[in-house]
């Protein structure tokens, strides 16, 4: 018998995870989607063959009554589950729970039985093999990943705070990178002293942007290849964007995108934006692809954030690639750390395909 793994139940399962990859120097494994108790997700991690379970599950009032704090559980590795239960059940240790062998939906042959004071223990052999998800939908966000949106985007934000004399610079741009509108204006609205409503200077700087864009917007030509290449094996492509409905539309026409993506999502259709992950699970849930087989491309922290909550992977190619890049890009399934300057559509397609290769 040996450790197999250790188990913790957690309520943030992105923000613990990035813990123990930041902070411990774990790697992930394997994620998991289980088929047999719906909303359980769990992230396989490991580190010098210590491998750590994280799970993440619904908490309505029902569980929280049951399992005021969720604990960690203990799992050993044994050559044959069936014959431990056989002689636990016939032991008949004082306090001792045994439930029956399951096989789980992750590859695994186990039991689970709690010690006289209720901590959990699993027994468990692999029988199958880790579970790995194909990629049947790519998801792209707009501003900053398919096009160089983001002068536009200082231009607008500068003329927009100078109509109020107020100064802004590139540096002060850099806060909003990956932000979207509503939430932006929001803050504006503390930082600067605005006295109009979010409404009021959103359609402003709508407008305003509009202005600007349909001018000089420039399409990421390797990203453009990549869109193309993947449009090219048959998979759905998405837009889903931070940008409103009507700016995104618009730029969708203007730079060619509009007849070509299946899906086109904007964060005023859902209710929250990045770094929640509503913008992207509305897309896949239009495609009819479950998020776990959606690939999310994107450039700023906040997107990779939200793609990672939405238990999507990631190819990120960050706009702002300063080093060191913000820890949210330590989640991300595929770096380009030097964003677009080192972006490889074939580089992306090659890893696409290997996640299919892997599956099963």
């Amino acid at each position: 018998m040996r450790l197999q793994h250790v188990g913790i139940e957690v309520k943030d399962l992105y923000a613990v995870e990035l813990f123990y990859r930041r902070v411990l120097g774990f790697a992930l494994r394997y994620r998991y989607v289980s088929r047999n108790t719906p909303g359980l997700r769990t992230v396989f991690l490991e580190r010098e063959g210590v491998q750590l379970e994280l799970l993440e599950r619904p908490r309505g009032p029902e569980f929280e009554a049951s399992r005021q704090a969720a604990g960690p559980h203990l799992a050993l590795e044994v050559a044959d589950v069936d014959a431990e239960h056989a002689r636990l059940a016939g032991l008949g240790f004082p306090g001792v729970v045994v439930k029956p062998p399951r096989n789980t939906g992750d590859g695994f042959r186990e039991l689970a039985l709690t010690d006289p004071e209720g901590n959990v223990v699993e027994l468990a052999t692999r029988i199958g093999p880790e579970p790995r998800y194909p990629v049947r939908a790519v998801l792209f966000d707009l501003d900053g990943t398919l096009i160089d949106s983001e002068p536009n985007y200082f231009e607008t934000d500068r003329l927009l705070l100078e109509r109020r004399g107020v100064p802004f610079t590139e540096e002060d741009k850099r806060r909003y990178i990956g932000w979207a509108n509503v939430e932006q204006m929001q803050d504006m609205i503390r930082r600067y002293g605005l006295t109009e409503t979010v409404e009021a200077l959103t359609v402003e700087k709508t407008q305003t942007y509009l202005e600007i864009a349909v001018r000089q917007t420039r399409i990421f030509p390797e990203m453009k290849r990549l869109w193309d290449l993947v449009r090219g094996r048959g998979m759905p492509v998405a837009v889903a964007s931070g940008s409103g409905r009507k700016v995104l539309d618009r730029l969708l026409e203007v730079v060619g995108f509009a007849r070509e993506a299946r899906v086109v999502v904007s964060t005023d259709e859902v209710s929250r934006g990045k770094p929640a992950p509503d913008v992207f699970l509305e897309a896949a849930r239009r495609l009819g692809v479950p998020p776990e087989e959606c690939v999310v491309v994107e450039d700023s922290r906040f997107g990779v954030q939200a793609a990672q909550r939405g238990f999507m992977r990631c190819i990120a190619v960050p706009y702002l690639h300063d080093k060191p890049l913000d820890d949210a890009f330590l989640m991300a399934d595929l770096l380009f750390e030097d964003g677009m300057d080192g972006f490889d559509a074939l580089r992306a397609l090659e890893w696409l395909d290997a996640q299919n290769d892997r599956r099963g």
